[in-house]
């Protein structure tokens, strides 16, 4: 009966609607104004998307597309690609509402998810759009469906879950974690009758559907993005990789999750009882489902580290979060009621505020050289004129490290495609043959130690004399020292 109480009061739908309206608003439009660049990410993201291909040479094609998509949509403003971070935030709060509602009183769904706010992954770690921000929405819509599948068993939502499983899987090949989890709990033997029908086999084929065209461009392009993976979790060989790494992990996302913690921790303040009287009726399959979709790929995550003593990066923790809340609110559930909650709601709003304020302080203050405050269109605007004024053509190519060429290509009012290091085994879109006929910038940062490689030089030799170019930072109050950026033209042939 009590559980009935607390699910009507208060309106949590209302409060929920608002709280999301309200995040991505404020995340939208604080970062939009107060940078005056795009982050490394979001740039090299726009690189990828000036030409739609079934991969790139880091990821498959998901962030390259949906990159183009909102620079599309908002002409190359930059505010788009902010928004869509937001868009993929949401989607994976309103994911955890949506499961946590069929799980738990609304109150208490409602109480889990707004305590993702105090997850960096939520907040700072989601302005710069790539793989990572994009897993945010895809595995909590897909760990979502999956909960439908197995409770209502319907073709509708076995496919919606391998559709997004796919699309997670072209976005980051990291989704294997989320996949074998999945697997783990269709395992279990309360679940294995599912195996004996067809929609879970037609889900499947959804997924492999979708990651066919990138399995074939993956056989033409060397395996480009698997060999990044493998290299990017290498490291020298050692005994000590097996602990340390896995344990680094393990205290990094710890960290991350922590203002969570110690907020969860406040809602045991008050009257006593402390915990939910009578206790919440939760299902055992449903704690062994928020574990296993939940915690689950965290766990295998760390599992393989200490097995292959595979190097783990800190960021591959951002989609792991959704549902740890709900599953620690399953687990451990306070006394809540209305006066809580709406002092928890006073208490998300007050940290979004203080966290958007210390953002834009810290941004508008910056004692260091923050992609935020780099002068990306100044560069490409006087670089493009002085293209322009020397041959009088659009520029077509541009070729040098991705950060100053693709915010050369970005700015640019030609958008030209970027020969990514002079490499076109990573920029397999180049065709040098027009690029040696329509001529190209060649660019690199000479404050962060780059220099023009000497077998480009030998490539090249129409190559024009260097200019070095030197610009200020955007709000330069603590005397940072200019940016040098070497500049050659190869002249378009005649």
């Amino acid at each position: 009966m009590q559980n009935q109480q607390v699910s009507k009061t208060p309106r949590t739908g209302m409060w929920f609607i608002l709280f999301v309206c309200l995040h991505v608003a404020a995340w939208t439009l604080v970062p939009a104004m107060v940078r005056d660049n795009l982050p490394l990410d979001s740039i090299e993201g726009t690189i990828w998307g000036h030409q739609l291909e079934w991969g790139y040479d880091k990821n498959p094609f998901m962030n390259g597309w949906f990159t183009a998509l909102a620079v599309w949509l908002d002409g190359y403003s930059g505010w788009m690609l902010y928004f869509f971070c937001q868009l993929s935030v949401a989607a994976s709060l309103t994911a955890a509402w949506l499961l946590g509602k069929k799980i738990m009183p609304p109150l208490y769904a409602l109480a889990a998810v707004l305590l993702l706010e105090g997850i960096q992954y939520y907040n700072f770690h989601a302005i710069d759009f790539n793989d990572n921000t994009l897993e945010l929405g895809l595995w909590a819509g897909a760990i979502y469906f999956f909960y439908q599948a197995m409770r209502k068993k319907t073709l509708s939502a076995w496919l919606l879950t391998g559709i997004l499983l796919g699309l997670g899987m072209m976005t980051k090949y990291y989704t294997l974690a989320l996949i074998a989890s999945l697997g783990l709990f269709v395992l279990r033997k309360e679940n294995r009758a599912q195996l004996k029908t067809l929609p879970p086999y037609l889900g499947l084929l959804a997924c492999i559907v979708i990651m066919i065209p990138h399995a074939i461009w993956l056989t033409q392009h060397e395996y480009i993005t698997i060999t990044y993976m493998l290299k990017r979790g290498s490291a020298e060989p050692s005994w000590m990789n097996h602990f340390f790494f896995p344990v680094q992990f393990i205290w990094q996302q710890f960290e991350a999750f922590l203002p969570a913690l110690i907020i969860f921790s406040l809602l045991f303040i008050g009257k006593r009882p402390l915990t939910a009287t009578p206790p919440l009726k939760i299902t055992t399959d449903d704690k062994a489902f928020l574990f296993y979709a939940g915690l689950g790929p965290f766990i295998l995550t760390a599992l393989l580290s200490l097995i292959m003593g595979i190097k783990l990066r800190a960021g591959w923790g951002m989609p792991l979060m959704t549902f740890w809340t709900l599953w620690l609110m399953a687990m451990v559930t306070p006394r809540l009621s209305a006066t809580k909650l709406y002092a928890l709601l006073a208490g998300t709003f007050t940290l979004m505020a203080a966290l958007l304020i210390g953002y834009s302080v810290a941004i508008i203050d910056s004692s260091d050289t923050s992609s935020a405050n780099f002068p990306g269109q100044e560069i490409s605007t006087t670089i493009t004129q002085r293209w322009h004024d020397t041959y009088h053509t659009p520029v077509t190519y541009i070729a040098g490290s991705r950060w100053i060429s693709g915010n050369i290509s970005f700015h640019s009012k030609d958008h030209p495609a970027v020969l990514m290091e002079w490499d076109t085994v990573r920029s397999s879109w180049i065709d040098i043959n027009d690029l040696k006929k329509k001529g190209a910038i060649f660019v690199w940062d000479i404050s962060a130690h780059e220099s023009l490689p000497v077998a480009v030089s030998e490539a090249y030799p129409s190559l024009g004399e260097t200019t070095v170019m030197e610009f200020e930072w955007r709000r330069n109050t603590h005397d940072l020292p200019p940016i040098k950026i070497g500049v050659v033209f190869l002249p378009p042939e005649k």
